[in-house]
């Protein structure tokens, strides 16, 4: 979402899918899925950063995880599996 402010415009991206994160919703590690894809996240971020003038504030964490850097914050695993997120 992009909006115009009285002291400037202002952006919030929200991804709303597994294939940004180390882990897919269930908590199977999938760094093939990761590595294709965080890269075009952490780029559209810093395109985001250079167009506004300013960097990323990381937003709230929610169920599905939380901001870090240019990217996610990889979750806690537990025998080499992430949190099943489906519940």
């Amino acid at each position: 979402m992009v909006s115009p402010d009285e002291i400037g415009p202002w952006a919030e991206l929200s991804v709303y899918h597994d294939v940004w994160g180390p882990c897919d919703f269930r908590g199977q590690p999938h760094p093939t899925v990761r590595a294709r894809n965080a890269p075009r996240l952490a780029a559209a971020l810093r395109e985001l950063d250079a167009l506004l003038g300013v960097g990323a504030e990381p937003g709230e964490p929610t169920h599905f995880g939380q901001a870090e850097g240019h990217g996610l914050k990889a979750p806690d695993l537990i025998d080499g599996r992430g949190p099943d997120l489906t519940n």
